[in-house]
């Protein structure tokens, strides 16, 4: 096998810079005096709201590559005039929008990622995040959970997450949408730190529409993906990308619906290579045992690597981003993110080892698996 961690000199440049945003950030907290600190960060959910709110109203898409008084706009969006500017007021004073002059708005280089024509948007992630399904169990019952260990968005809604989504068809779609962005956050140049020409096919579990595949087998053209996810993305997929990509591209992807707690796709060769996205932190060990218990079936007698993206978590003085992530996790699922010890034992207990935990250039690790049984063809 061809080694697979590759640009490593381009991920350390980025592992210190990234750092150094770190050092950055943590600035305020130590030159604000405390009870100033603690009352910023009492007070972000008004942020937060206010930015969900314009983001819902599609204010940035009205205002589009103009410069418009908040009177144009409120007409527009049939909208209180003096109270949406005190929003914009608000937000521009944040650095969201620029106010040119007196109650005049354009976008800002920021506002710009809320627009819909801007295919680099990430408007369904806040309007998800700030969804009445996704802060109810913030604000409703996190303190009782942190009492009886429960699961607050269970406790709210009565169901766990995915069972919701199931249920609600509006979410579900916001929800998928969401994760569809999540590219447009992280960029999908870490991807290049990986040797995908090792392998002839990836299968992407969780892989929604199968924008992750794409971005690969565009570089990589012997390379066949399987996206497998469940049936209700999968309809969807199969139609999404007629027109926006090349056919011979298309031909190249499988769309495979399921359900990964049943089962996972069959492992053809040991040039497979199972990729498993920011998946198994929206599960307990349970849950992710059964799911590697599939994998095991799935793999059968064969001997392909697995590559799971997700975050490693530091025993000591958490990166600020994973623990928020973990707490996101808390609120909303059984999941969790791990350190690696905890990874270690979950994927020793279900008969897998590392082989590697890979830098890239996001904040999550690649942490590179293979059967126990078969380490000797590593």
């Amino acid at each position: 096998m061809k080694k697979l961690s590759v640009n490593k000199f381009r991920v350390m440049v980025f592992e210190k810079l990234m750092g150094f945003a770190s050092a950055l950030q943590n600035i305020p907290a130590k030159i604000t005096p405390p009870p100033f600190r603690l009352m910023q960060i009492g007070s972000q959910f008004w942020q937060s709201r206010a930015l969900y709110v314009v983001t819902k109203l599609g204010v940035a898409d009205t205002i589009g590559d103009r410069q418009k008084s908040t009177k144009e706009i409120a007409a527009e969006l049939h909208l209180h005039e003096d109270h949406l500017y005190r929003l914009l007021r608000m937000l521009g004073a944040m650095g969201i929008f620029d106010e040119v002059s007196p109650r005049v708005f354009k976008n800002s280089k920021t506002s710009a990622f809320l627009r819909i024509d801007n295919p680099k948007n990430v408007r369904a992630m806040i309007l998800m995040h700030n969804s009445p399904e996704m802060t109810r169990p913030w604000m409703e019952s996190l303190e009782e959970s942190l009492r009886d260990g429960d699961i607050p968005f269970a406790k709210v809604h009565g169901v766990d997450l995915f069972t919701y989504m199931d249920q609600s068809p509006y979410f579900d779609l916001l929800f998928s949408q969401a994760m569809d962005t999540v590219e447009n956050l992280t960029g999908t140049t870490f991807l290049e730190d990986f040797n995908w020409g090792a392998f002839d096919r990836i299968i992407d579990v969780g892989g929604s529409k199968g924008s992750k595949s794409i971005a690969i087998l565009k570089s990589f053209p012997s390379l066949r993906s399987e996206v497998f996810d469940r049936p209700q993305i999968i309809e969807t997929a199969k139609t999404y990308w007629s027109g926006k990509v090349p056919d011979e591209l298309l031909a190249r992807i499988d769309f495979q619906p399921g359900n990964m707690f049943e089962s996972l796709p069959i492992a053809l060769s040991d040039r497979d290579l199972y990729v498993f996205s920011a998946i198994f932190h929206g599960l307990n060990d349970e849950e992710s045992k059964k799911v590697l218990s599939n994998l095991k079936s799935a793999i059968g007698s064969k001997s392909p690597y697995v590559l799971i993206a997700d975050s490693v978590a530091e025993e000591m003085h958490i990166n600020s981003t994973v623990a928020a992530f973990d707490m996101q996790m808390l609120v909303g699922t059984k999941g969790r993110e791990r350190t690696l010890g905890e990874w270690k034992m979950l994927l020793e207990n279900s008969g897998f080892e590392i082989v590697d935990v890979m830098d890239v250039r996001t904040f999550a690790k690649f942490i590179v698996a293979k059967p126990r049984q078969s380490n000797q063809h590593a």
